[in-house]
């Protein structure tokens, strides 16, 4: 039998699927940077909204440092998109920990504890008008020096990650790339 002259259609399908992803790819910085409302969410818990305001503080400047892809807005009719942040948590957790050590010329190994910190931010991104939609969850844990300032900075990365990852659903929503003033989500 002679070999076929046709591709096999698996190799079309991924020829055809790298291409699609080349050409949605985010550039490495937007044409200008997108307008983004972060806020908080309402709670009646006092403990939690105490919580969340601090972290609403951090993240906000997370945000800012990353300039090249966003800048800050009070408009929510204005913004592109939109981070809402959810909750704030600080636990320390205890872990297994080995340490070796030479006594009388010999290798020990000693089995001890450690007390690790941990903060968590967690967010939910969205593009108003579009049905992209995501949870982010930024951290930091540490033996010593975790902060809260580190947890909002790594979710501002996380959500510029999530912003590139969805770049061609963020932008294309309108020819210019941001929702018309006053429109409703779905026109």
């Amino acid at each position: 039998m002679a070999p076929s002259l046709r591709p096999p259609a698996v190799a079309v399908a991924v020829l055809a699927a790298s291409a699609a992803l080349a050409s949605a790819q985010a550039p490495r910085r937007p044409p200008e940077p997108f307008p983004v409302f972060v806020h908080a969410t309402e709670t009646d818990d006092a403990e939690r909204a105490e919580a969340i305001a601090a972290a609403l503080v951090e993240v906000r400047e997370g945000v800012q440092r990353r300039r090249n892809w966003f800048r800050l807005t009070d408009d929510r009719e204005e913004a592109a998109l939109t981070l809402r942040v959810t909750s704030y948590r600080h636990t320390q957790q205890m872990r297994p920990k080995l340490d070796r050590q030479f006594i009388n010329g010999q290798l020990q190994i000693i089995e001890g504890s450690e007390v690790i910190d941990v903060h968590y931010v967690d967010a939910v991104a969205s593009a108003p008008g579009s049905t992209v939609r995501g949870s982010l969850s930024g951290f930091d844990e540490r033996e010593r020096g975790s902060s809260l300032q580190n947890a909002a900075r790594h979710l501002a990365e996380l959500f510029e990650d999530f912003v590139k990852e969805h770049y061609q659903a963020v932008t294309s929503r309108e020819p210019s790339g941001w929702p018309m003033p006053g429109a409703r989500p779905g026109e």
